[in-house]
């Protein structure tokens, strides 16, 4: 009898065992663990762990963490380095920044579009949360959506998600953190970058169509060139948004044509309790809160901003008019809302530069710190007459501790007097909850420093803020 040897056998399983172990890389080779599930995400901690993401379209609608802070400065910014695109498709995943930091990420570009860490973003269930971007420098100078965190958002969610420093640059299309967001929601997010772009140019989104927009903020520079338009501090242009509400911006905006301190032109969107400071220039359609208000609904908003312009200039809005010319239209309406700051321009109002088929209900402009003793709509009061609640009440607007105008405790006055502030601005610094911003509330902070909350580490942005509102009369 011939005995066969058990050798042969041996080496062809053990082949068949490392093909299979080959073959099936558990995900912790490619990442730093995890599966991709939402109860196990695949782990993310290096530069590296970030590229073999880029690389792998197939992991796209997976679950993502960061678990470490991630420095990509060793990066070629004229590769595409991009997760989600219109060739490989969208990512459609969800993407958990850890409240950690991603700093220098860089993507340059003469053509292309849909730039960003995100160039594409889609789906009902697509969500990127609480990341920040440190430094980013995205630019296209003939491109379209365009945005240092997501190009283009169609559908999904982007919340508490921070830009710091950098600068964003393309043709259209052009945000500080969204390029543009169709039908999704912003929320929770902020960007202190400089954006510049020739149309639908905003310091956090360059445009928003349908969605939503709220408790979000943006500081920094916002500029077009010569023959720009839809310029804003926070969206360039919102177009059929569900609403734009809670947020305000602080910055230096440039353009030609609707170029606003929060939005350059809002078409037939719902904007409630916004605020605007910083510095308003332009052209044609300028104004401290919107350049352009088309059939929108503005209600307690506020703007602050020094707003200078060639034609039709406003406090709050540049121009006031309908959705469009037809012969059925809905018109533009502002409804509890003031201006405070100064205004210069021909056709210039306190806080309605002009109004076109629209209205302007139970509003104030400040006739001293604006320079303007006309407007195209509201009720033009001295400063004195300006800090007294009674002016308000009789108006309609809703304040703390007050029923009779409602429970939504929407405004405040100081208790030292100045102009109405909205609640959700006080509740930002009243961190002992005692209806003031004062050494209470810094003892609170201090308290916190360097703790992680919902907002990512309590830091310097958060002692600013807090002073910020201290110095403002909030007590």
């Amino acid at each position: 009898m011939v005995r066969r040897s058990v050798a042969p056998r041996l080496v062809w399983v053990s082949c068949l065992a490392l093909l299979v172990a080959v073959f099936a890389l558990p995900a912790e080779a490619r990442y730093g663990g995890g599966s991709g599930t939402a109860d196990n995400p695949y782990l993310i901690s290096t530069a590296d762990h970030l590229d073999s993401l880029i690389a792998r379209p197939d992991d796209w609608g997976g679950h993502f963490r960061l678990t470490a802070d991630i420095d990509l400065k060793a990066w070629d910014p004229t590769e595409a380095h991009i997760i989600g695109t219109v060739d490989d498709g969208p990512f459609t995943g969800v993407f958990d920044g850890n409240h950690k930091t991603i700093a220098n990420f860089r993507q340059l570009s003469d053509f292309s579009g849909y730039l960003g860490l995100f160039g594409l973003v889609e789906g009902l269930d697509a969500r990127i949360e609480n990341l920040t971007l440190a430094d980013p420098n995205v630019a296209s100078e003939a491109g379209r959506y365009i945005g240092a965190l997501v190009g283009s958002l169609r559908e999904g969610t982007v919340s508490n998600c921070h830009v710091k420093a950098g600068g964003v640059l393309g043709m259209s299309f052009v945000g500080g953190l969204v390029g543009r967001n169709d039908g999704g929601t912003i929320a929770g997010c902020t960007a202190d970058v400089v954006v510049q772009g020739m149309s639908r140019v905003g310091g956090l989104i360059g445009q928003s169509y349908f969605g939503r927009v709220e408790r979000c903020g943006a500081r920094g520079r916002v500029q077009g060139p010569e023959s720009s338009y839809r310029i804003g501090g926070l969206i360039g242009e919102s177009q059929n948004v569900k609403m734009v509400r809670d947020c305000r911006a602080c910055c230096s905006v440039r353009g030609d044509l609707c170029v606003g301190g929060l939005l350059g032109e809002n078409l037939s969107c719902e904007v409630e309790r916004c605020c605007a400071a910083g510095v308003v220039r332009g052209g044609t359609y300028v104004g401290g809160l919107m350049g352009l208000n088309s059939g929108g609904t503005v209600s307690d908003c506020y703007s602050a901003a020094d707003v200078k312009a060639t034609i039709y200039v406003g406090g709050l809005a540049g121009c006031n008019g309908p959705n469009c010319h037809c012969i059925v239209y809905i018109p533009g309406t502002i409804l509890r809302s003031y201006a405070c700051g100064p205004v210069y321009g021909v056709n210039s109002g306190g806080l309605v530069g002009t109004n076109d088929k629209s209205q302007t209900q139970y509003s104030f402009w400040d006739i001293e710190a604006t320079g303007c003793t006309a407007s195209a709509g509201g009720d033009g009061k001295s400063t004195a007459e300006m800090s007294r609640l009674s002016m308000y009440l009789a108006a309609g607007w809703d304040f703390l501790g007050e029923e009779t105008n409602g429970t939504q405790d929407i405004w405040n006055l100081p208790a030292e007097s100045g102009y109405p502030r909205l609640a959700w601005e006080l509740a930002e610094g009243d961190l002992n909850a005692d209806g003031r911003v004062d050494l209470r509330d810094f003892g609170r902070l201090a308290a916190q420093w360097r703790q992680v909350g919902l907002a990512g580490a309590v830091g310097f942005d958060d002692l600013a803020s807090l002073a910020g509102l201290w110095l403002a009369g909030c007590r």
